[in-house]
């Protein structure tokens, strides 16, 4: 099946396909889109209706990572093409990403660093927390939530979750509590997203939860960037709702900077969360592994949960 990839892949994706002898299935450039029937893209191209309509014989779209908010989900429902990602290729780097963090903010790095630039030392030091001192609302309990819930638990946090798409089987398996989205805002005092951005999750964290909250918050998102409303998050800061906020995703990226970035106790990173050798190794094979089951054994793997629907078009 003739395969596209629109976007560039690791060296090690192309090495794998000439060792396997796949080499006449994938083109990086396409003279007839009638040819096509499988696609692989990364995080820049936006698959919205039109494109569909360039490839008539598309059967499916395979996004190397895992987000899929480029892509219309309702709009590939309708013409039958199967959309997969690489659930697993990023998980694990993007719950360290995650942990670093957390650790820095509440060992306030980046205060701390500041201080000693300047010769200011502990005078009027706000004390450092502990981990054992976090209530901590893991917002999306798949592969990277689970793992960041996991290991706060184990580290000695109190650990509660948010995931409607849960089955009670599935919260006792994770062992983790689970709590509706309004009772874990009046719990918590750090909160964590995980969750796909979806229609019910984009401006998840919006002027109505910084309402709700009982306690001064850390906040963290290593999800979606527009799962949080950016200036809701300038105002929980300067009111002091945030105690401090870290992020590795944003509205737009590249980011046009908001002046609540200056502050010491706000940490941002530039979407790199998935950015490791053994991370980009994984997407690769992952990828393949996708692509392989489907050509040469007719199944279907990771395939996007169709109550996802993209909204980065709309």
């Amino acid at each position: 099946m003739k395969t596209l990839v629109m976007e560039p892949m690791p060296d090690l994706f192309w090495d794998e396909i000439r060792k396997k002898g796949w080499n006449y299935y994938f083109i990086e450039i396409a003279t007839s889109h009638d040819e096509i029937e499988i696609i692989i893209i990364r995080t820049k191209t936006n698959f919205i209706k039109d494109r569909f309509t360039e490839f008539p014989n598309l059967k499916m779209i395979i996004r190397a990572g895992s987000g899929f908010d480029n892509i219309d989900i309702i709009e590939a429902q309708k013409r039958n093409v199967i959309v997969c990602n690489t659930p697993e290729a990023n998980a694990f780097s993007a719950y360290e990403q995650t942990l670093s963090f957390i650790f820095a903010l509440i060992k306030q790095h980046q205060i701390c660093k500041d201080r000693v630039l300047n010769s200011n030392w502990k005078k009027d030091f706000m004390s450092n927390w502990e981990i054992s001192d976090l209530k901590v609302l893991v917002v999306g309990l798949g592969r990277v939530g689970t793992r960041v819930a996991d290991a706060l638990k184990h580290l000695g946090a109190q650990v509660r979750g948010v995931d409607p798409y849960l089955s009670i089987s599935d919260w006792k398996q994770k062992n983790i509590e689970p709590l509706i989205y309004k009772e874990g805002l009046e719990w918590c005092n750090l909160l964590t997203y995980h969750c796909p951005l979806t229609d019910e999750t984009k401006n998840y964290f919006d002027e109505k939860v910084l309402d709700t909250l009982k306690n001064p918050i850390w906040l963290v998102n290593t999800s979606r960037g527009k799962v949080i409303n950016e200036s809701v998050v300038e105002k929980g800061i300067l009111n002091k709702d945030i105690i401090g906020f870290a992020s590795d995703v944003f509205i737009d990226e590249p980011w046009k900077v908001k002046k609540f970035a200056i502050n010491n106790n706000v940490i941002l990173s530039p979407h790199v969360g998935a950015h490791t050798k053994k991370a980009k190794m994984r997407l690769s094979l992952e990828t393949l592994d996708v692509w392989s089951d489907y050509v040469n054994r007719h199944q279907v793997n990771n395939e996007v949960d169709s109550r996802f629907y993209s909204i980065s078009n709309k």
